[in-house]
């Protein structure tokens, strides 16, 4: 069992650190200018389309189902902004999370004691990660397939005049030949937005869920020490040195907590305002059509869960994080410390902390009930607009 674990997490860190790399943030101390400026050029991508689709928003903002349609696009170009800003403003916060979290979790994984303990619930959010990453993978890629599909379906038929479209609906200053030069351009352009939007959207969110997982088993590794810390004599010999070194671990926690909110506040506070409105868009998108094909649903289907596992993930994973925190803090006041003074100062160190919990720019605390709010938002934001519709 441990070892399949094992090999879960292993395998779950290799596409993070695969990700990452794609944006240039999993790279050596001295990276390259080049490495450096990946994610500006994938976040640079996204203009052109960015000003099509606002373009197409201005035009036809009187018309509720085109202009709902149009701005939760905008509403997702946002938010790789946001997420590519809060990683490269905060990138000194993201090396210094990974100095302080990967070499240590990595060293006690490998530890027979604590490999189970440490690698509890594994399975979950890797599978929790690799819906989020199919989803954003089909969602985006449906943007290029189905226009794909709609010309060749055209050329099939032998239709006389093929029209061609491109993914995003956009609105540009200049004429846009069919087929000629221009149209493959801006087609690419707008594709190359897609998989920046596909690579940095995946990374950042899984960078989150794999910091506080690794974070969680610390916690772990404080609560198994603390309760067995008279049984147990590791290598660096006595209990009291082994309650010291909890100490040292309680407090690398506390500030990586801090560094995670610094990096991920605005990102998830951005997220739950953003995803709520992009999902009334989407559901008014569908209550507006009178037919739909399987393409569209797909799509729809597909952007829709992206954003509730977005929310989720973020909010389940704040919820995990407090309380792991709380039961190592159970585990911190039962263990067998009483009336010994050598252990009481340090013990009472850590159990004076509060609990570690997530905070979105110090407005909202990140758990769970983030995404029943959320939810309950996006079904007040629908009932507005078909309110705006029938007017």
């Amino acid at each position: 069992m441990s070892k399949s674990k094992l090999a879960e997490y292993i395998a779950y860190e290799n596409l993070i650190r695969l990700l990452l790399s794609t944006i240039g943030l999993w790279s050596p101390e001295e990276s390259s200018l080049f490495c450096r400026s990946i994610i500006y050029l994938q976040m640079s991508t996204c203009i052109l389309p960015f000003v099509g689709v606002f373009n197409f928003f201005r035009t036809n903002f009187t018309n509720v189902s085109l202009a709902t349609k149009s701005f939760s696009l905008l509403a997702s170009y946002l938010t790789i902004i946001v997420k590519g800003f809060a990683i490269v403003l905060n990138r000194k916060d993201v090396k210094d999370l990974r100095k302080m979290l990967v070499s240590h979790y990595n060293n006690l994984i490998r530890d027979p004691k604590m490999t189970n303990i440490v690698l509890d619930q594994i399975t979950t959010i890797r599978r929790l990660s690799y819906v989020a990453i199919f989803f954003v993978v089909v969602a985006c890629m449906s943007y290029i397939i189905i226009p794909i599909i709609f010309i060749i379906s055209q050329l099939i038929r032998g239709a006389d005049h093929i029209k061609y479209i491109l993914p995003f609906p956009t609105i540009y200053n200049w004429e846009i030949p069919p087929n000629g030069f221009r149209y493959r351009v801006h087609f690419l352009t707008e594709s190359f937005a897609i998989f920046s939007i596909i690579l940095i959207t995946i990374a950042v969110d899984n960078l989150y869920s794999l910091h506080v997982f690794q974070m969680i088993g610390f916690l772990r590794e404080i609560s198994y020490r603390m309760k067995h810390f008279h049984e147990d004599n590791d290598d660096k010999g006595s209990s009291d040195l082994v309650v010291r070194r909890c100490v040292f671990q309680y407090g690398i926690l506390i500030a990586s907590c801090r560094k995670l909110q610094r990096i991920y506040g605005p990102i998830i506070l951005w997220t739950m305002g953003t995803n709520a409105v992009i999902l009334c868009a989407v559901t008014f998108q569908l209550s507006q059509m009178s037919s739909i094909s399987i393409g569209r649903i797909i799509l729809f289907t597909a952007y829709a869960g992206v954003k509730l596992i977005q929310v989720f993930i973020y909010a389940w994973a704040g919820s995990r994080l407090t309380a792991e925190s709380e039961d190592c803090k159970a585990a911190i006041y039962s263990a067998n410390w009483v009336g010994n003074k050598s252990f009481m100062r340090n013990i009472i160190i850590m159990l004076s902390q509060k609990p570690l919990i997530l905070t979105a720019c110090n407005y909202s605390i990140v758990s769970v009930e983030m995404f029943g709010s959320v939810l309950n938002t996006t079904a007040s934001y629908f009932l507005l607009l078909n309110t705006f519709d029938e007017a």
